[in-house]
């Protein structure tokens, strides 16, 4: 079941909870650590600029706009690091808008995950689709949340809620999407061996011909004996005898 979870999703469900409690306990807080988490990027951003327009041709084109967007970047980020509660209120209706999108991007991941659910003809994906529209439909408000700006709504508790529901909803997606998961590979595998079993047996395989015997002059060729060939040797010639007076007589 395990290599279903997908830790991202994990990580993020923590998260949301984690940032929804702290939003319902200390909105403000989370307000100011926002700011000067923005105030940081846009000074580095400021100072990217800055050594770009060393780097370049001081008389280009592009040195002259990296230095005309480098000064007031690098202005707008400290002052949004030492004016912190000025610009925690400026800066406060970013805060829905960056949760609504989380949440928007949170709905479509889990609408993905109910398609795969379905299509391996899983229990319930339904539900889990019926739960990521929420998502998306929570989202969407938070992202449109200047609309509710002028009822007198707090908006930062209103992303606490939302966050908090939405961190405990997906982790409860997710651990019930890898059951379903793993239910359905033990399934796949019991009718894999199912079907193997009732499978009928090979039948045995025919034997081989022998192979063909040679020829009658090629056996009778290797049967014959080796018979050495004679020696010839040579012997001198006997010397012709002549008649003696004895024989004569």
């Amino acid at each position: 079941m395990l290599r279903h979870i997908k830790p991202g999703m994990l990580v993020f469900s923590v998260l949301y909870i984690l940032l929804g409690l702290l939003l319902l306990l200390a909105p403000q807080a989370v307000a100011d650590v926002f700011c000067i988490a923005l105030g940081l990027l846009v000074v580095l951003c400021g100072l990217q600029s800055l050594y770009g327009y060393f780097k370049k041709d001081n008389g280009s084109i592009r040195a002259a706009v990296s230095l005309l967007l480098s000064l007031p970047t690098i202005a707008l980020g400290m002052w949004a690091l030492l004016c912190t509660v000025q610009s925690a209120m400026t800066f406060e209706w970013l805060l829905p808008l960056l949760f609504g999108l989380m949440l928007l991007v949170d709905g479509v991941v889990r609408a993905q995950s109910s398609f795969a659910l379905a299509k391996r003809k899983g229990q319930k994906w339904w539900v889990v689709l019926l739960l990521s529209i929420v998502s998306l439909l929570c989202g969407a408000l938070l992202a449109c949340s200047q609309l509710l700006n002028n009822r007198n709504v707090d908006l930062l508790l209103l992303s606490g809620i939302f966050l908090l529901a939405e961190g405990i909803l997906n982790l409860c997606c997710t651990i019930y999407i890898a059951m379903e998961f793993h239910a359905l590979d033990r399934l796949d595998a019991a009718k894999a061996e199912m079907e193997t079993a009732a499978a009928p047996e090979p039948s045995p395989e025919a034997p081989s011909p022998a192979p063909a015997e040679p020829a009658a002059e090629e056996s009778a060729e290797t049967d014959l004996p080796d018979v050495p060939a004679p020696e010839l040797t040579t012997e001198p010639p006997e010397p012709d005898q002549e008649p003696t007076a004895d024989a004569a007589t």
